[in-house]
């Protein structure tokens, strides 16, 4: 998870990122001399989400002015994100950002969490007899283009294609490319002949018009 930390912390005007939960700082990228204030303001905000949901209220963004920087608490589900960034920063872009690292560290928490007793205890119960086991069904083609290893030529056609997206998108654009891969590799084979498929992925997060064209025009560029 602190990799994706990182990647928010790259994130223009952003200086340090800490994920907070259930009273605990799970993981961060404060100084470890402030690590003692950054659980302090953690379970502070975490009190003030959990007193506006109790009074109906379904805000999810809280923001503190300290001068020259801000400190900002976003709350996805059970993830508390705090920040600490300068007060004149892209809001927009940082919560997009933001918003796309909270659903890679849900997916991080759901495989990290282990099976509970109870259930594993029923698996063994039911599970059949080695001799009736059924050989596995061969994986579907979305399987297989989700396993399927990206060549180091092939990576490095998709560097290409992230640096192209940040000039338009800034930082943001690294969370952007990370789920137009996702989607890419979910409908296709990831090969040189699918990259344009990316492209168009990756085109539809820009405006529409000359900018979309422009993108696809030097992406192609890449692919040729």
């Amino acid at each position: 998870m602190k990799s994706i930390l990182k990647k928010i912390v790259a994130l223009r005007g952003v200086h340090y990122a800490c994920l907070y939960t259930n009273n605990e700082v799970l993981v961060s990228t404060f100084p470890e001399s402030s690590e003692e204030g950054v659980a302090t303001v953690g379970q502070a905000i975490e009190q003030m989400f959990s007193a506006l949901q109790a009074i109906g209220k379904t805000h999810n963004e809280v923001y503190f002015s300290l001068g020259e920087m801000q400190l900002i608490g976003y709350l996805f589900d059970e993830h508390l994100v705090v920040l600490l960034a300068d007060s004149k920063i892209n809001l927009p872009l940082i919560h997009m950002g933001v918003k796309s690292a909270s659903v890679k560290m849900k997916a991080l928490s759901a495989k990290s969490t282990p099976l509970p007793i109870q259930d594993a205890v029923l698996v063994e119960e039911i599970a059949p007899p080695v001799a009736e086991v059924i050989a596995p069904t061969p994986p579907t083609p979305q399987e297989e283009t989700q396993t399927t290893t990206i060549s180091p030529a092939l990576q490095s056609v998709m560097d290409n294609l992230k640096a192209l997206l940040i000039d338009y998108l800034g930082p943001a654009a690294v969370f952007v490319f990370d789920d137009g891969v996702d989607v890419w590799r979910k409908q296709y084979v990831p090969t040189q002949d699918t990259l344009i498929h990316l492209s168009e992925i990756l085109a539809l997060e820009l405006n529409a018009g000359d900018e979309r064209s422009d993108f696809m025009k030097k992406a192609k560029e890449f692919l040729s």
